[in-house]
């Protein structure tokens, strides 16, 4: 047993070792993988690329139901104007005192049977206030057969003698239409209105026509205008007022106002010289200095 173990150790002390060395293989290039990954830009033109295709065919479908929607109202607005279910029945004109309907409805433009969306309603409101008499219009459709024309016809208060011609004013002053053998001649006449001051100052002379009508205003409301109606108001340049009354065309010189306390004044005369038997020919009512006096000049 003690050989063995000295050989052994002989054999391990007197032999040289035995290095093993592991053949390394040599480095080269590193093997190169199949799968290629995606860059960040290849990324980003991808995600761009499905936006714009979503976009495409989103813009498609808008395109394509406008075409539709298009198409159909097209075919509505065709139908509705050549379908007789639309044809005009009637036209109720309203507020019409000096036209009649049929005068309104040709006036405006509009014919029984006509296709009731064929009518232009600004066209045809301008047509009506175009006529002297309209003031205002308003056109309405009532589907499916009927049509509305509401108007405002002016209101002639009196008639303006200016120069050598006559118009009818409204009860605001103002001269709206030249006086026709058709219109009224049984409202009074302003007398004294100046062309050439009409053109110079407007506004000043229709203040002046509105005065006169201020002072008809007050006269209507005596009982005296039911016996004796007003013909004329005369205007003088220097503001004074003269008004004519009765067929028998008495003058009654107010000078300036008070209007109303004149024109009391003025119908008691004509009470107690009626009570007479007689009709004044000129009760003058102008006494600046003294406006309690009245002198009347008989026939």
């Amino acid at each position: 047993m003690a050989r063995s173990s000295a050989a052994r150790t002989r054999d391990v002390a007197g032999a040289s070792p035995r290095v093993e060395s592991k053949k390394r293989p040599a480095l080269g290039p590193a093997p190169q993988r199949h799968e290629a990954l995606a860059s960040p830009t290849d990324a980003e033109g991808s995600e761009a690329w499905r936006r714009t295709w979503s976009l495409l065919k989103l813009a498609a479908g808008i395109v394509l139901v406008l075409g539709v929607s298009l198409g159909v109202a097209w075919g509505a607005h065709h139908y509705a104007l050549t379908t007789s279910r639309f044809a005009i029945e009637q036209v109720e004109v309203r507020g019409a005192r000096r036209l009649s309907t049929e005068q309104v409805a040709s006036l405006a433009g509009v014919q029984i049977g006509q296709n009731i969306f064929t009518v232009d309603m600004l066209e045809a409101e301008r047509r009506l206030v175009a006529h002297p008499w309209i003031q205002g219009a308003r056109v309405t459709r009532q589907l499916p057969r009927e049509l509305f024309i509401e108007v405002t016809e002016f209101e002639a208060r009196a008639v303006a003698s200016i120069g050598d011609e006559l118009f009818l004013v409204t009860r605001t002053g103002e001269p709206f239409k030249a006086l026709l053998d058709s219109d009224p001649f049984d409202i009074p006449v302003v007398t004294g209105v100046s062309p050439e001051n009409l053109a110079r100052d407007r506004a000043r002379e229709i203040d002046r026509i509105k005065l006169a009508l201020e002072v008809l205003g007050h006269y209507e409301r005596l009982p005296l205008s039911h016996a004796f109606p007003a013909q004329e108001v005369h205007l003088d340049d220097s503001g004074a007022v003269t008004l004519v009354i009765g067929r028998q065309g008495v003058s009654v010189k107010l000078g300036k106002g008070p209007w109303l306390t004149k024109l009391r004044m003025a119908e008691r005369v004509m009470s107690k010289v009626q009570g007479q038997g007689e009709v004044p020919g000129i009760i003058f009512l102008d006494n600046a200095a003294h406006e309690e006096r009245v002198v009347v000049r008989m026939r």
